[in-house]
Protein backbone atom coordinates (compact mmCIF):
# COMPACT_ATOMS: atom_id res chain seq x y z
CA UNK A 1 0.00 0.00 0.00
CA UNK A 2 1.53 3.29 -0.80
CA UNK A 3 2.09 6.43 1.74
CA UNK A 4 -1.51 7.74 1.21
CA UNK A 5 -3.59 4.84 1.29
CA UNK A 6 -5.57 4.36 4.31
CA UNK A 7 -7.18 0.97 6.03
CA UNK A 8 -11.04 1.52 7.26
CA UNK A 9 -12.44 -1.37 9.46
CA UNK A 10 -16.01 -2.43 9.21
CA UNK A 11 -17.42 -4.05 12.38
CA UNK A 12 -19.07 -3.91 15.47
CA UNK A 13 -18.69 -1.38 18.32
CA UNK A 14 -15.94 -2.44 20.09
CA UNK A 15 -13.97 -3.80 17.17
CA UNK A 16 -14.06 -0.17 15.74
CA UNK A 17 -13.28 1.86 18.74
CA UNK A 18 -10.05 -1.09 19.34
CA UNK A 19 -8.70 -0.12 15.77
CA UNK A 20 -9.09 3.52 16.15
CA UNK A 21 -6.91 3.44 19.39
CA UNK A 22 -4.27 2.12 16.77
CA UNK A 23 -5.74 4.84 14.34
CA UNK A 24 -7.53 3.35 12.26
CA UNK A 25 -10.85 4.42 10.90
CA UNK A 26 -13.69 2.52 10.71
CA UNK A 27 -17.73 2.00 10.94
CA UNK A 28 -20.16 0.37 13.40
CA UNK A 29 -22.60 -2.03 11.61
CA UNK A 30 -25.07 -3.30 13.78
CA UNK A 31 -26.05 -6.37 11.20
CA UNK A 32 -25.98 -7.45 8.07
CA UNK A 33 -28.21 -5.26 6.09
CA UNK A 34 -26.32 -1.62 5.03
CA UNK A 35 -23.16 -3.94 4.96
CA UNK A 36 -23.25 -4.25 1.25
CA UNK A 37 -24.15 -0.27 1.20
CA UNK A 38 -21.30 0.45 3.23
CA UNK A 39 -18.73 -1.32 1.21
CA UNK A 40 -19.72 0.12 -1.57
CA UNK A 41 -19.10 3.56 -0.82
CA UNK A 42 -15.41 2.24 0.65
CA UNK A 43 -14.23 0.35 -2.48
CA UNK A 44 -14.96 3.40 -4.84
CA UNK A 45 -12.98 5.34 -2.58
CA UNK A 46 -9.82 5.86 -3.84
CA UNK A 47 -8.08 6.64 -0.80
CA UNK A 48 -8.92 3.19 0.86
CA UNK A 49 -6.23 0.74 0.13
CA UNK A 50 -7.53 -1.90 2.83
CA UNK A 51 -11.03 -3.13 4.25
CA UNK A 52 -10.77 -5.14 7.25
CA UNK A 53 -13.96 -7.05 7.97
CA UNK A 54 -14.44 -7.81 11.50
CA UNK A 55 -18.50 -9.19 11.43
CA UNK A 56 -20.23 -12.41 10.67
CA UNK A 57 -21.53 -12.40 7.22
CA UNK A 58 -24.47 -13.77 5.20
CA UNK A 59 -23.27 -16.54 2.71
CA UNK A 60 -24.47 -13.97 0.03
CA UNK A 61 -22.36 -11.31 1.20
CA UNK A 62 -19.37 -13.82 1.22
CA UNK A 63 -19.98 -15.16 -1.87
CA UNK A 64 -20.31 -11.12 -3.35
CA UNK A 65 -16.66 -10.36 -1.53
CA UNK A 66 -15.40 -13.47 -3.62
CA UNK A 67 -16.35 -12.01 -6.49
CA UNK A 68 -15.13 -8.79 -5.85
CA UNK A 69 -11.94 -10.13 -5.16
CA UNK A 70 -11.61 -11.75 -8.24
CA UNK A 71 -12.09 -9.16 -10.38
CA UNK A 72 -10.60 -6.15 -8.36
CA UNK A 73 -7.10 -5.31 -7.42
CA UNK A 74 -7.95 -2.59 -5.01
CA UNK A 75 -8.93 -1.96 -2.10
CA UNK A 76 -7.57 -5.55 -0.57
CA UNK A 77 -10.23 -7.06 1.78
CA UNK A 78 -9.71 -9.14 5.04
CA UNK A 79 -12.04 -11.02 6.76
CA UNK A 80 -11.18 -10.73 10.10
CA UNK A 81 -11.76 -14.04 11.87
CA UNK A 82 -13.29 -14.13 15.41
CA UNK A 83 -10.34 -15.15 17.72
CA UNK A 84 -12.63 -15.37 20.66
CA UNK A 85 -14.77 -18.57 18.78
CA UNK A 86 -13.68 -21.86 19.57
CA UNK A 87 -11.59 -23.16 16.48
CA UNK A 88 -11.49 -20.04 14.84
CA UNK A 89 -9.09 -21.32 12.39
CA UNK A 90 -11.30 -23.76 11.33
CA UNK A 91 -14.46 -20.92 10.36
CA UNK A 92 -12.13 -19.26 7.85
CA UNK A 93 -14.77 -18.57 5.26
CA UNK A 94 -12.57 -17.69 2.23
CA UNK A 95 -10.58 -20.52 3.18
CA UNK A 96 -13.17 -23.04 3.44
CA UNK A 97 -14.73 -21.50 -0.05
CA UNK A 98 -11.40 -22.88 -1.60
CA UNK A 99 -11.15 -26.40 0.26
CA UNK A 100 -14.59 -26.96 -1.25
CA UNK A 101 -14.02 -25.43 -4.90
CA UNK A 102 -10.42 -27.76 -4.56
CA UNK A 103 -13.08 -30.81 -4.03
CA UNK A 104 -15.01 -30.36 -6.38
CA UNK A 105 -12.52 -30.01 -9.28
CA UNK A 106 -11.02 -32.99 -8.00
CA UNK A 107 -14.29 -35.43 -8.00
Amino acid sequence: MSDNQKIHVIGNEDIVLMFSLLGIEGTVIKNNDNFLEIFNLLKNKSEIGMVIIAMNLSTEIIDFLIDFKLDNRKPLIYLLPDVFQENFEKNDVFLNKIYDSIGDIIL
